[in-house]
């Protein structure tokens, strides 16, 4: 009887692939792989707006903190200025300021440049992997190469603002300022970056 089984089936064990076949699960192949490929691809870019997006957070409330330290009746904090403007701060423009972040091998570079008093101030702190928070000679790095991400910072400061109550009252705060920070990060051939925070204070 087994004798008679090998000779029913003798070319089933030898039977391979066909060439169509194989094409066929090539071409599957290259569909999933190339899926996985784009996925990965848009994983790294939102991965890289988040980061942009966090940086542009912390430049904003770092901008508020600055300007609530002023007092009421300083230049500094006067009624005025703009959220919206030119991709670069202007000569005289004394509500907006750009900081450029940038990055060496251990090390986290702020570079910001603000108009104080109608004078143009540069200062650049460094961020280390060993915890140094200063300029970076203080650090002992080298100072940033020039490259990095240009954020620009601009503020709207209004007097007597109309704040709007949970039930829905609007009523003027006299004596008070709204203070309107908008950070915004332009990046060629990428979503642009813009972050909005805004404070009420005396």
């Amino acid at each position: 009887m087994s004798q008679q089984m090998r000779s029913i089936n003798p070319k089933a064990r030898s039977r391979g692939f066909t060439l169509l076949e194989v094409l066929v699960s090539m071409a599957i192949m290259t569909v999933g792989l190339l899926g996985v490929a784009a996925l990965i691809g848009s994983t790294l870019a939102t991965g890289t707006q988040a980061r942009y997006m966090n940086i542009a957070n912390v430049l904003a409330s770092e901008k508020l903190d600055n300007l609530n330290k002023w007092p009421s009746n300083d230049p500094n904090v006067a009624a005025g200025g703009a959220l919206a403007g030119p991709a670069n701060c202007v000569a005289g423009d004394a509500y907006c300021d750009q900081v450029v972040v940038s990055e060496l091998s251990g090390a986290n570079y702020e570079t910001q440049t603000q108009v104080v008093n109608n004078v143009a101030t540069t200062t650049t702190i460094v961020h280390t992997n060993s915890g140094c928070v200063d300029t970076p000679v203080n650090c002992g790095v080298p100072a940033p190469n020039g490259n990095g991400n240009t954020f620009t910072r601009r503020w709207l400061i209004t007097q007597d603002p109309v704040i709007t109550s949970t039930g829905g009252n609007p009523s003027t705060v006299t004596g008070a300022r709204r203070i309107t920070v908008i950070v915004s990060l332009a990046q060629a051939g990428k979503l642009p970056v813009s972050i909005q925070m805004s404070m009420v204070r005396p």
